[in-house]
């Protein structure tokens, strides 16, 4: 068969019959229909994702090489009897979806190596067709070619039985569904709540023998000062030094709106009152700042993205030399954390050439000017700090953490739980313990003795 339609209703199956297969006897795509009976008094293990779908149309190899990628006559008269049956449910489905958005009435169904991958229509049925041929263009390509970015996320994702795994539809690309990390994001989106997002992300266990077991908690600490002790939760360095930055940053825009971009409608010289060179030297604090805790949240998260049992080779004449994680810390400046370290470990392209990088260096270079302040380049430093760039130049280091966050989630998705809050990759990685660990685990933080 090129086809099956797999059905759990006799009604459906007269359907199926009527609107598909009596309209392509003569089609020479082969369809077959099988009809599931529910074994009412079995009891299916429960699944966080799962795809229940009145209609699975289990897609062949077979179909996608020899009709869909060849555009067949037979494919299109296929597809068009299809839309009937799209129509057929788009109504009540329509209407079903507006309350429940994890229903679905129909999905397609495709056997990839040792997987089984589901990819149920719950979404409006509009995009059907779309959704529809966009599919399998998905699988043409992974057919063709090894893809082994999915190969790899088939692999690490949770398996809640038989080697299924589910996609969803959004923006108009299938994604893969991890039901971890979706019961992370239900956690963390709750955690987050009344939370400052100035603190480390959760630590977040789930059970490995059943995923609806799992617990939550703070990364607490004990700061020691003065006799006093005081336990809270531990701050996100990157989060601290952005809002400082931030903070500063919008008190030096105040001044500049104010006083500085009149000057430019208005004329070019200009010898201001003491009074108004104060209010200059209040904005050099703001900006200097701004300036240096934008670079520091860069250096922090940087750091953070080394991971502790880390090592760098390098070879020069022969002799090789390795770095540990502490090491690369002290002796790697910056940039070359961004172009070298971090991308071996998140495997990104050459940053060089990211449309960030010049702002950055010019960020970096005027940091280091600060830092290293040498009275002979004062007036040529102090005169940058009013340049129109310098705001660009500040707000780039949020940039940059955002655009790491995308080869965090794909090549070392752990380092999502150290990832600052409200740089767009708020999602948690959770920690597996299989049942008995977990157990001893909860126990132990709920201080529960057994």
């Amino acid at each position: 068969m090129d086809i099956n339609i797999i059905v759990e209703n006799q009604n459906f199956k007269i359907l199926i019959g009527k609107l598909l297969l009596d309209k392509l006897n003569k089609n020479s795509i082969q369809i077959g229909i099988i009809e599931v009976k529910q074994d009412v008094e079995k009891k299916e293990r429960a699944k966080l994702i799962k795809d229940s779908s009145f209609i699975k149309i289990e897609i062949t190899q077979n179909f996608i090489l020899n009709h869909f990628e060849s555009n067949s006559t037979d494919y299109n008269l296929f597809v068009n009897e299809l839309k009937s049956i799209f129509t057929f449910f788009s109504n009540k489905s329509d209407e079903i979806i507006d309350t429940y958005d994890n229903f679905s009435s129909i999905s397609i169904v495709f056997n990839y190596k040792n997987w089984r991958l589901y990819f149920p229509f719950n979404f409006r049925s509009s995009l059907y067709l779309e959704a529809f041929t966009n599919c399998l263009n998905f699988l043409l390509s992974i057919i063709k070619k090894d893809n082994k970015v999915l190969e790899k996320a088939l692999k690490i994702n949770f398996d809640e039985g038989d080697g299924e795994r589910v996609f969803s539809f959004e923006k108009k690309k299938w994604t893969l569904i991890n039901p971890l990390n979706e019961i992370a994001k239900n956690l963390n989106s709750k955690y987050q709540k009344n939370k400052d997002s100035r603190i480390k992300k959760p630590r977040i266990i789930v059970n490995q023998d059943n995923i609806w077991k799992y617990f939550i908690f703070d990364q607490n600490w004990v700061l020691i000062f003065d006799n006093l002790e005081t336990m809270m939760i531990q701050p996100n360095d990157v989060s601290i030094y952005s809002s400082i930055s931030e903070k500063n940053l919008v008190e030096a825009e105040k001044f500049y709106k104010e006083n500085i971009l009149p000057r430019h409608k208005r004329y070019h010289g200009s010898f201001p009152s003491e009074k108004t060179q104060g209010n200059y030297f209040d904005y050099f604090e703001l900006i200097i700042q701004a300036i240096i805790f934008s670079y520091t949240s860069l250096e922090a998260f940087a750091n953070i993205c080394i991971p502790n049992n880390y090592f760098h080779k390098t070879e020069k004449e022969g002799i090789q030399t390795f770095y540990s994680k502490e090491a690369i810390e002290k002796k790697f400046p910056l940039r070359d954390k961004f172009k070298i370290i971090l991308k071996n470990i998140l495997q990104t392209p050459d940053v060089s050439k990211t449309n960030w990088w010049n702002t950055f260096i010019k960020l970096e270079d005027l940091r280091n000017e600060i830092i290293h302040s040498k009275p002979s380049k004062s007036e040529n430093r102090y005169s940058k700090l009013l340049e129109k760039e310098i705001f660009d130049q500040i707000k780039v280091h949020k940039k940059i953490i955002e655009y790491y966050g995308k080869y965090i989630i794909e090549n070392q998705n752990f380092l999502l739980n150290e990832f600052p809050y409200n740089f767009g990759y708020d999602d948690v990685s959770p920690t597996i313990m299989t049942g008995e660990n977990f157990e001893k685990a909860y126990n132990s933080i709920n201080n529960i003795k057994y």
